[in-house]
This record gives structure tokens, sequence and C-alpha cells, in this order.
């Protein structure tokens, strides 16, 4: 999980933007709100790029059916 570097000890808000900003190139993850307040202040960002959704998979314990099975059997 990609975590906004400003505010996320407080709020626990996700990254959802990078942002470049100065001569060397620095990078800075925020959230939306953030960026929001940044804009707001007149940050002056070279620039501000989505950062893709990460895929939540569920993980499934179908595999485990076959084992309980085995398990009720031999008691």
């Amino acid at each position: 999980m990609r975590r906004c570097e400003l505010c996320y000890p407080f709020t626990h808000n996700k990254a959802e933007y990078l942002i470049t900003f100065g001569n060397k190139e620095r990078q800075l993850r925020v959230c939306r709100w953030c960026l929001e307040d940044l804009t707001l202040h007149g940050f002056n960002a070279n620039q501000i790029i989505p950062l893709p959704e990460q895929l939540h998979l569920k993980v499934s314990f179908w595999f485990l059916e076959p084992v309980k099975g085995l398990m009720e059997a031999k008691t």
C-alpha cells in the first residue's frame, strides 16, 4: 500500500498522485486531499501523475477443503 507522505500518520490516507517538483525532480506521493491543499497554497509542481490502483486480491482457502475432508475422515 502506498501511503500519503504528508498526512498518513494522522489520516491513514492512501497516495493517489505522484508529484515531481524542483530542479532535481524530487518526488512526493500524496492523497487527493493533500494535492488539493498544495494547489490552493500555490505549490509549483513540474508534473502531477495519477498513480494506478493497486489490486487487492482476496485469498480464498478453497484448497483446504479436501484437507478438511481428510481430517474429518480420520476421526
